[in-house]
């Protein structure tokens, strides 16, 4: 599906969360490892902002990850750019 519509991956949900801040709520590591290896991709650059992109509540997947006690994910997120500076 992201191949044909990438803006899946950057669209918010009611709550204002994209794909990769729902991922990472849930614990979903395979999801976080793929959406943010996609992210890394030339085709899907212009869309490298979302592992910092903040909610309506300003939490980052990073700020969900440790909220939802997901140090893997976290420490996963934060070797591949997540910045850990961005207030919320």
């Amino acid at each position: 599906i992201a191949e044909s519509c990438p803006l899946i991956l950057t669209k918010q949900d009611q709550n204002g969360n994209t794909p990769l801040h729902e991922a990472v709520i849930s614990g979903h590591f395979p999801m976080v490892e793929s959406l943010v290896g996609k992210f890394a991709t030339p085709e899907y650059k212009a869309y490298s902002n979302q592992i910092n992109k903040q909610n309506p509540y300003g939490n980052t997947p990073l700020h969900l990850a440790i909220q939802f006690d997901h140090p893997e994910i976290a420490e996963f997120l934060f070797k591949y750019g997540a910045d850990p500076t961005i207030k919320n």
